[in-house]
């Protein structure tokens, strides 16, 4: 059989057997070598898991004896399924490399949700999770990510950075082209966190990057936000790094640290940052602790678990803790945290800036922990170097005496940098900066 078929046939017999005809549309972008933008949208029904199939119209078909027209002959071009819908567009996953190059105005055919194959249960410790999507490809490795609603409109943004330049896309990001940029004027930063809040409270989130600072040997934060104009414009300096955490209702905050260079005492006291008079500042008091006392500003936030409130902390040996405020530890038995971005200081003591380690609520009150676990290349012997080849992001649930994993998604690379977006008009989901081998960066989306 040649590679050429008759999808109206085809297409009639598929109507008959499920009660329900396929759906036209059209091709607008390919994203990335795997992700498709179509024109099916919410207003004819799409749904998230409906299977469609790309194709190339040929010549047009009549009849030998009647005249009459029966179409045009129709070469299969890809098959996916679409992972996420729009109000004027959706987006789809390829299931197999494509037999010629996907070209904007090519037809697509979706078929019945009924006639789909249902995609496997949202996960399990023992089965993989699928993303909800999966986003365009960045020329760049990502070492941060944050998202917030940078421009006040009531929708979230994205930021990532590759260590010297800040980029902002819509989220999810449909195309490489970042929408603003910021690009840092010192000869040599390396910008290792992202956070987005608007904690000046003028209705737009500012991107709060923090960096180490090789030309002055210091760590820093700089503090950027859209102006006017559209463009990205930095508004503070701050002389101590700034990572965001949740108290133990889920409210996020900022905590500022500053660092030194003093074996004796390189860490200053985490407190909150705050907004007053027109400058941020490290507020008073500080920071709240249990009997757990951590001294770095990335291996913490809090939670409450069986109406208790806890510390959630990374330990020396990247397990994860839960010290309870009355008394009472927990670990987990799988270390989690890993990250190539870190730096040695005083001489012996290796900072890593980790990714998040979101906690997500419901009205039960504590609905998960999200962790990234990053698989160090070269089998493991590759972990002292922070030279990472894959990752994994995991959520970890209560079950009344310990956490443990209630399901684990695979990355196609190690992740950057991970955030729990809860945006007014969208579902909950995480979003993860993924970095591949071929030193190119995605956004990936996933079901909480």
């Amino acid at each position: 059989m040649n590679t050429l078929s008759f999808f109206l046939l085809a297409g009639a017999i598929s109507a008959s057997a499920q009660g329900a005809p396929d759906t036209l549309g059209y091709v607008v972008r390919l994203t990335d070598a795997k992700t498709v933008v179509l024109d099916f949208n919410e207003k004819i029904g799409a749904a998230a898991g409906q299977s469609f199939s790309i194709f190339q119209e040929g010549a047009d078909l009549k009849h030998p004896v009647t005249g009459q027209s029966l179409g045009k002959l129709e070469t299969p071009v890809a098959d996916g399924v679409l992972k996420e819908i729009f109000p004027l567009y959706s987006l789809g996953i390829l299931s197999a490399t494509p037999t010629q190059p996907i070209k904007p105005g090519m037809r697509a055919r979706l078929k019945p949700l009924a006639a789909t194959v249902t995609p496997p249960a949202a996960g399990t410790a023992s089965q993989g999770k699928a993303p909800r999507w999966r986003g365009p490809l960045f020329d760049y490795q990502a070492t941060a990510l944050a998202v917030g609603d940078l421009k006040g409109d009531g929708h979230v943004q994205a930021a990532l950075s590759d260590g010297r330049h800040v980029f902002l896309y819509p989220y999810p990001p449909t195309d490489e082209k970042p929408f603003a940029q910021f690009s840092h004027p010192g000869t040599s930063p390396r910008i290792l966190s992202l956070e987005a809040a608007d904690l000046n409270a003028n209705g737009r989130a500012e991107i709060f990057a923090s960096l180490y600072n090789d030309a002055f040997a210091r760590f820093e934060t700089i503090v950027l936000e859209l102006d006017a104009q559209g463009q990205l414009v930095e508004i503070a300096d701050l002389p101590y790094l700034v990572r965001k955490y949740q108290d133990p209702s889920g409210a996020p905050l900022l905590a500022a640290q500053q660092v030194v260079d003093d074996r004796s005492f390189p860490f200053a006291t985490i407190y909150p940052l705050t907004f007053q008079d027109g400058k941020y500042a490290a507020g008073r008091p500080a920071v709240k602790f249990n009997k757990y006392q951590p001294d770095w500003l990335y291996d913490f936030t809090f939670t409450t678990l069986n109406s208790k409130p806890a510390t959630i902390f990374v330990s020396n040996t990247e397990l994860i803790g839960v010290q309870f405020d009355k008394g009472g530890s927990i670990k987990t038995t799988d270390n989690y945290g890993q990250t190539p971005h870190r730096v040695r200081w005083s001489g012996d003591r290796l900072l890593n800036f980790r990714p998040a380690m979101p906690v997500r609520y419901d009205a039960k009150g504590f609905a998960g922990l999200y962790l990234i676990r990053n698989l160090a290349a070269l089998g493991g012997l590759a972990g002292p170097f922070g030279i990472f080849s894959n990752g994994e992001l995991v959520r970890l649930g209560w079950n009344g005496l310990s956490l443990s994993p209630d399901w684990t998604a695979s990355l196609g690379g190690y992740a950057a940098g991970v955030a729990l977006v809860e945006a007014p008009g969208r579902p909950a989901e995480l979003a993860v900066a993924v970095v591949g081998a071929a030193e190119k960066t995605s956004l990936w989306g996933f079901e909480p």
